[in-house]
């Protein structure tokens, strides 16, 4: 990558470390909030945290009215309706843009009150109030139609105009371990850590997958009906996509005019890699997704099995290589440069507490293989799991076609596999098969490995793997007098220009085919 894009990522990397933290930061600060002194108000104000999203709606919920309402709600669940009282209400603890009390009761069990942020008339609109709504029916249906592990829903309320004074879902407490503690433990013995991420892979998967049973012919938010029942997805009167190109052409149709000839450039590449992206063979249907697979919306036990998955907000219907049959967010991380973070200090176990840990690219690259195997065992008509295995090409042109800081970033990514690709065409100087026909060799030894492969624990390390998957192969016709080295700045300034030549245009549409499984 040029200079240009390389600067820009190094300092969006720093941006995203801060949005990382910041959730971080404000649930230690309030934390801190019900342990300390409230009457040490010398503390230097350098060391405290806005937390200005969250002041209007701790000033409205009744919390005194939270124990007598859960009380009285899990009651009315109680066969004989036997009232059992709550003996505790937490302090609030902010959780991305919700705040959740913990609610205990005198036998031990505990539930928990999600309220949103933005939770009092002036801020909650309609839109919110339906969003909230599908939440809750979302993880309902989930529960009871699925194995997927969701918390218990018991009550909802999508107003201001209730005891509480605020919207929220009352739910079942999941005693767990976060899955970002479990996943980056630097203690436990690397075999542990191992055998406890590949349980946890193998568990998502099984969840996930169970999503494919609810399809839809449009990417949109769910929709239900008067009597909860989901009946399909909202109507959309603009952007009805049949595929996963249209969803990225109709993003990059929105970008307006751009000026220079980098920006004009960007818009082109993009649109050359989403038409040249292949649409995935499941045709037009599109498939039920979690919104927000990422490492924090996880739960689970000491051996690594999933207890709960988090974090249902904004469920709606997408192309299964960006839904359920993707990896998880954190299993591409090394995909996008604007917020990966890892360091040979990382590997030191050197590195800074106050900041999220990485896994190197290649151990990236042996979960990612460890996650697929689940999925082709799982679900052995998905050919190898090609959608799973082509998914972090599928998820990081679809955010890169967002328009936002991070689309230089993301797009500079992609380039950068594509020229690896072009480089080794020209260095051996010997790619006989066509884009759509992967060699013999690596045919072969896809056929003799993938018989030994499975999803345990008794993988090679993460040092020790090896991608057995089949990428395409690069002919493109070669002018001896052009020069076959690409420069990203220089690329995307070409193509702001019209100056980019129809061979160079031929070689690099090769090697990004060549990044897809075949």
């Amino acid at each position: 990558m040029g200079n240009l894009s390389q600067s820009l990522s190094e300092h969006l990397r720093g941006i995203a470390g801060g949005i990382v933290l910041f959730p971080l930061s404000i649930v230690n600060c309030l934390m801190r909030r019900g342990t300390e002194d409230s009457d040490d108000e010398d503390d230097d104000e350098s060391d405290s945290i806005d937390i200005d999203p969250f002041e209007a709606v701790l000033e409205r919920v009744q919390v005194k009215h939270i124990g007598r309402y859960v009380a009285a709600t899990r009651a009315k669940k109680h066969p004989s309706g036997k009232k059992i009282p709550v003996v505790e209400v937490g302090t609030p603890v902010p959780v991305w843009e919700y705040l959740c009390y913990r609610v205990k009761f005198a036998d031990g069990v505990s539930w928990m009150l999600k309220v949103p942020a933005i939770g009092t008339p002036d801020q909650f609109d309609e839109d919110d109030a339906e969003a909230l709504r599908s939440e809750a029916l979302t993880m309902m249906m989930l529960r009871r139609e699925t194995t997927i592990p969701i918390p218990e829903v018991f009550s909802y309320n999508n107003t201001c105009k209730n005891k509480l004074k605020v919207p929220f879902i009352l739910m079942e407490f999941i005693d767990a371990r976060p899955l970002d503690e479990v996943w980056h433990d630097r203690e436990s013995p690397k075999e542990v850590v191992q055998a406890r991420r590949t349980r946890c892979l193998q568990d998502i998967a099984a969840a996930y997958l169970q999503l494919g049973k609810y399809t839809f012919n449009k990417c949109a938010p769910l929709k239900f009906d008067d009597q909860d029942c989901l009946t399909g997805v909202v109507p959309v009167e603009n952007d009805p996509f049949s595929g996963f190109r249209e969803v990225c052409t109709s993003r990059l149709d929105r970008w307006g005019q751009e000026e220079s000839e980098s920006e004009k450039g960007l818009l082109k590449l993009l649109r050359m890699f989403v038409d040249w992206t292949p649409e995935s063979s499941d045709g037009k249907s599109f498939v039920l997704c979690h919104p927000n697979p990422n490492i924090f919306n996880f739960l689970v036990a000491e051996d690594g099995s999933v207890r709960a998955i988090l974090d249902w907000h904004g469920a709606h219907a997408n192309p299964p290589s960006i839904g359920n049959e993707q990896y998880p967010l954190w299993l591409m991380r090394d995909w996008d440069p604007t917020v990966y973070m890892w360091s040979e200090d990382m590997e030191r176990r050197e590195h800074d507490e106050d900041y999220m840990w990485e896994d190197s690219p290649d151990t990236l690259e042996f979960y990612r293989n460890v996650y697929a195997q689940c999925i082709a065992n799982l679900r052995p008509e998905s050919e190898n799991a090609k959608l799973t295995r082509n998914s972090p090409l599928f998820q990081h042109l679809m955010t890169a076609t967002s328009h936002t800081l991070f689309s230089l970033g993301q797009a500079g990514k992609i380039f950068d596999e594509v020229v690896k690709r072009v480089e080794k065409h020209v260095d051996d100087n010997s790619c006989p098969a066509s884009v759509d026909s992967p060699n013999e060799n690596e045919k072969d030894n896809k056929k003799d490995s993938s018989s030994k492969e499975d999803a345990s624990c008794d993988h090679n390390s993460p040092d020790e793997t090896e991608d057995h998957v089949e990428h395409g192969s690069i002919e493109a016709d070669r002018d001896e007098d052009e020069d076959e080295h690409f420069d990203m700045d220089e690329f995307i300034k070409s193509l702001g220009r019209d100056g980019l030549s129809e061979h160079r245009k031929k070689l690099f549409k090769a090697g990004f085919e060549a990044l897809f499984i075949s």
